[in-house]
């Protein structure tokens, strides 16, 4: 005859796992896009669940004794799991940033498109540069990465333990502001040139007033800028490694601080 309460005791502990799972896949990067159907990105959560539930032993897991005590536990765990995603996720959006601040230099800002990972307009040489990261995310296996903090996420806190230390809060500010800086470094180089184009166009105003800079200063730094990114393009590989292992810092200093001490 099975163990009803055993049974009980796993299905709770099962709803915990595949709680965090969800929340870290709905928002990591590449899990989180919008090409991805809800309903994969739930079966996805839910057999990494059944995966991860023989390694708990769910008879240590006391049940709620309330709905509203389940429903807390529940809460905690999609919470856990969208702070492990968005620490994940938002150096890579430095590669947004750093197109969107070109796209205003090189005169691409009115154009718009429609991005199928957010589901928003976003700017024209943002969408290139982040697709671009997520395509060498794939190609050099940090998607494993991902999972791999993921599951050392289980290891610091327990499936319905409590988190929250001291610094955590400060933890994902300072990652927040290391991908605006790690967006100006990206575009710098060719924020740079399009910056002397600009003092040689104002130059050439002054010596040549009957010159009409706005014709020619548009197709000027549209040409000057996409063909310095499309020279720079092999460096950002370079970049999104360094990028990686921030984000691989940003997560274990994560970890470290969830456990509430």
């Amino acid at each position: 005859m099975p163990d009803l309460e055993y049974l009980s005791k796993a299905y709770f502990l099962l709803l915990l796992l595949v709680a965090r799972l969800g929340g870290f896949l709905t928002m990591a990067p590449f899990f989180g896009s919008r090409n991805i159907q809800p309903s994969l990105r739930f079966f996805l959560a839910f057999l990494f669940g059944l995966t991860f539930l023989p390694l708990f032993p769910a008879a240590a897991y006391p049940e709620p004794g309330t709905l509203v005590q389940a429903a807390w536990l529940l809460l905690k765990e999609v919470l856990l799991g969208i702070v492990l995603g968005f620490a994940a996720g938002v150096f890579f959006s430095a590669f947004a940033v750093a197109g969107q601040i070109l796209d205003l230099q090189i005169g691409f800002g009115i154009v718009n498109v429609f991005d199928p990972q957010s589901g928003v307009q976003v700017p024209l040489l943002g969408n290139l540069l982040y697709l671009m990261a997520l395509i060498i995310l794939l190609s050099t296996d940090g998607h494993y990465l991902l999972l791999h903090a993921l599951w050392r996420s289980f290891e610091a806190v327990p499936p319905g333990g409590n988190w929250g230390g001291p610094g955590l809060v400060e933890e994902v500010v300072r990652a927040t502001a290391v991908m605006f800086v790690a967006g100006i470094e990206i575009a710098a180089p060719v924020l740079g040139a399009l910056f002397l184009a600009d003092l040689a166009l104002a130059i050439m105003a002054r010596t040549m007033p009957q010159l009409n800079v706005f014709v020619v200063g548009l197709p000027l730094k549209a040409a000057l800028g996409l063909g310095l990114l499309a020279v720079s393009l092999p460096a950002y590989g370079l970049l999104l490694k360094a990028l990686l292992k921030e984000v691989e810092n940003s997560l274990e200093a994560i970890l470290l601080l969830l456990p509430p001490g």
